[in-house]
């Protein structure tokens, strides 16, 4: 079984934004239909397309919402495990990337990519 616990922070602080994470949203920064949201404290930011979300960072994890397929490689080519909302309930193409060195920027872009995808190219107005 793989080890569910994440890597800190690398700003030290568990309230504070993960600063690997600011590549990813400057990324996507022009991308239709992308908006970022953040929590009040900061410690979370979540990807939107359209107001709905497709990924986010939260106390150093990148979670990101990709195809079942997809999620399921990621699994078991092991940069990450299947996302759980709570212990034991995973969902659907949700995934937790793990390892330090993914590239959350690729990996961003994807699931946005995804999500264009799934909306059909529609793009508020």
């Amino acid at each position: 079984m793989r080890d569910r616990t994440s890597a800190p922070s690398p700003s030290g602080s568990p309230d504070s934004p993960d600063p690997r994470f600011v590549p990813v949203a400057e990324a996507l920064s022009g991308a239709p239909g992308f908006s970022l949201m953040e929590s009040k404290s900061g410690a979370m930011r979540g990807l939107m397309l359209n107001g709905k979300s497709f990924g986010m960072s939260s106390h150093g994890r990148l979670i990101l919402k990709l195809t079942e397929a997809r999620a399921g490689e990621l699994v078991a080519d092991g940069p990450g495990v299947p996302f759980e909302s709570s212990p034991g309930r995973p969902l659907k193409g949700w995934i937790e990337i793990t390892t330090p060195d993914a590239d959350w920027v690729a990996l961003g872009q994807e699931a946005y990519q995804i999500a264009m995808a799934r909306s059909g190219n529609r793009l508020k107005a």
